[in-house]
């Protein structure tokens, strides 16, 4: 080969291998700057479509970021979409000057980001436009990324089921409330062992379900609340302590705040029907799910749910979006550490049906991220419920060697 040749092809090479490198490392190092064509390709897109339904003029913008963009990529995608829409002649004014306007919503999926505007002109139908651009992937993983460790405490065995159990502090010392189709049992520890002190009957007029699951939260203003499928029952606020009930269609609290949102539980099944009151944002209603947890974020909070038919729900409050292929069960719930993003998922994982196993997750980006190991149960998790302090949560097991029911306490604490 001519050396002049041979020359050239190793320069050209060594140039291409010198511009690979550097891509890389700004990807990695400076993932704004490998994202700001991304983004302007992106606002140019929506650009487009927003001036295809407005036309020329002024409308006033609005962009609510419920993504895990930063704030400064929100700024960026700002000033792009501006920019963008003045070449297109649309000015941005304040909404008294304006002749219509354009609320932008910035969400994400596993893989992508979505762009979402919904457009109102005058008093004619909002139209809403779509775009997507894909997310950078990084090899460099999150801070958080941290070892945890999922930590089950026994409280409590029973030959009946067990729908829920909560710890509560009285004067005279801790009791352990615990909940079945009949009853609420307060326990009073005694030589290390929960000894039966009353047992408060739970009356009703509907027939349960056979596949019967319940909630006990504990209150500030009286001791707990009980929600069964038609039936609501609520502690009396002073001793002797008793138990009054009623037929309730009343949805559900998901979080121990009784002021937070709610769900409807179907009477006659065991999951809730995914009307939601209140909404979750602008969200109603979702799939049918049996449990939800809900991780916040610095301007709103993010819903899991898990569905009916197996899939994995993420509600902002603007879109839902389905994880895919995670091989999750049906019980979630939220617990608060002082571990990693301080917020952690427990997710009952499918498996073995003889021994269910609990393992923590941390999602900072949409996608889950395994931060413990399993803890793993003699039997299958039937109930799975975030306490009202927020740092633990319940698990009722049914043992598959005895028949019975265990209830544990399960928390979060940090690994080495």
């Amino acid at each position: 080969m001519d050396g002049r040749w041979s020359g050239s092809l190793r320069i050209g090479w060594l140039a291409s291998f010198i511009f690979t490198v550097i891509v890389s490392f700004v990807s990695a190092f400076f993932p704004s700057l490998a994202s700001a064509s991304v983004f302007g390709d992106t606002a140019r897109q929506m650009a487009h479509k927003i001036v295809a339904a407005t036309g020329p003029g002024a409308i006033a913008l609005d962009i609510a970021n419920r993504s895990s963009l930063d704030d400064k990529s929100v700024r960026e995608i700002r000033s792009a979409l501006e920019a963008e829409l003045r070449t297109e002649g649309v000015r941005i004014v304040k909404a008294d000057e304006s002749m219509g306007s354009v609320a932008v919503t910035l969400s994400e999926s596993v893989r992508e980001y979505v762009w979402s505007a919904e457009i109102a002109i005058g008093a004619d139908e909002r139209k809403v436009m779509l775009v997507s651009a894909p997310r950078p992937q990084s090899g460099v993983g999150p801070a958080s990324a941290m070892p945890l460790v999922v930590r089950k405490s026994f409280l409590f065995a029973h030959e009946q089921p067990i729908l829920d159990a909560a710890l509560l502090e009285m004067s005279g010392g801790p009791r352990l409330l615990m909940l079945d189709a009949g009853q609420v049992g307060v326990f009073r520890q005694q030589s290390g062992r929960w000894e039966l002190e009353t047992s408060l009957p739970i009356l009703h007029l509907r027939i349960f379900p056979r596949d019967l699951r319940g909630r006990l939260l504990l209150r500030r203003d009286h001791l707990f609340d009980v929600y069964l499928p038609g039936t609501f029952c609520r502690s009396s606020v002073t001793s002797p302590l008793a138990l009054a009930c009623s037929d309730s269609d009343e949805p559900w609290p998901l979080t121990a705040d009784d002021g937070g949102v709610r769900a409807f539980f179907a009477p006659a099944r065991n999951f809730f029907t995914g009307a939601f009151s209140p909404g979750i944002g602008k969200v109603s209603n979702g799939p049918s799910f049996y449990s939800a947890a809900a991780l916040p974020r610095s301007s709103y909070m993010l819903w899991m749910l898990a569905a009916v038919d197996g899939s994995i729900h993420m509600l902002d409050g603007m879109t839902d979006q389905v994880i895919r292929g995670a091989k999750w069960g049906s019980d979630l719930a939220t617990v608060h550490s002082s571990c990693g993003t301080g917020t952690q998922l427990l997710v009952s994982e499918n498996g073995d049906p003889a021994r269910d196993r609990l393992r923590a997750f941390e999602i900072p980006d949409r996608d889950p991220i395994a931060a413990s190991t399993p803890v793993e149960f003699d039997g299958p998790i039937i109930a799975l419920w975030a306490e009202g302090s927020g740092n633990g949560a319940v698990a009722i097991v049914r043992r598959e060697d005895t028949g019975w029911y265990e209830a544990y306490r399960i928390s979060i604490v940090c690994g080495n």
